[in-house]
């Protein structure tokens, strides 16, 4: 009897001890996942403000500057900036022409009106010419856009290579620079010769 009493406190100890460790790792786990949860949080809610499917158009003297257009925003203060992805600016010129410009991500600084744009940027330019860079920065005060990272612009008949470019918008003139590569395609004529 003795026996079967030690074998039963011994099952009912070893049964508490085992509850008890079931225990003390579900309430560990639960407070490192609340902890990871807490700093997950923390760090997306660092924007102050987070918008889907943003556009804003600037406008001076009631005239459309430029529209800007992303998936998402995220608004921080500190900084006064917005960062941007999949990001669409319509850039609209005195002639009636537009500039398009598409990246992957982007930032809107909200003080300067200034905008950075990386990741795959693509410019379409009046006339049927194309630009593509990595990064880009529009300059707002000085109305220019600019590229200080290798580019590669296409047109009608021309293809440059360049480590510098800039599109002058009030001028609507672009320049590249830098260890210039340029190629001239000439297409063939689309009138027959006189015989």
């Amino acid at each position: 009897m003795k026996f079967s009493r030690k074998l039963a406190q011994g099952a009912v100890l070893a049964f508490a001890l085992g509850l008890t460790m079931v225990l003390v790792i579900g309430v560990w786990k639960g407070r490192t996942q609340k902890e990871l949860q807490a700093v997950q949080t923390t760090a997306k809610s660092d924007a102050e403000m987070r918008l889907s499917d943003m556009e804003y158009t600037e406008l001076q003297e009631g005239k459309h500057l430029w529209t800007i257009r992303a998936a998402e925003a995220k608004y921080f203060q500190e900084g006064q900036k917005t960062l941007l992805s999949s990001v669409h600016i319509t850039f609209f010129l005195e002639s009636g022409e537009e500039i398009q410009l598409e990246s992957q991500e982007g930032a809107l600084y909200t003080r300067t009106k200034n905008i950075e744009l990386w990741g795959a940027v693509h410019a379409f330019l009046p006339r049927g010419y194309q630009m593509a860079t990595e990064r880009a920065l529009y300059d707002h005060q000085k109305k220019t856009i600019s590229s200080e990272t290798p580019v590669r612009l296409t047109g009608p008949d021309v293809q440059l290579e360049g480590k510098f470019w800039e599109y002058r918008i009030p001028e609507n003139k672009a320049v590249v620079e830098g260890g210039v590569q340029g190629a001239l395609v000439l297409l063939p004529s689309k009138t027959k010769p006189v015989q």
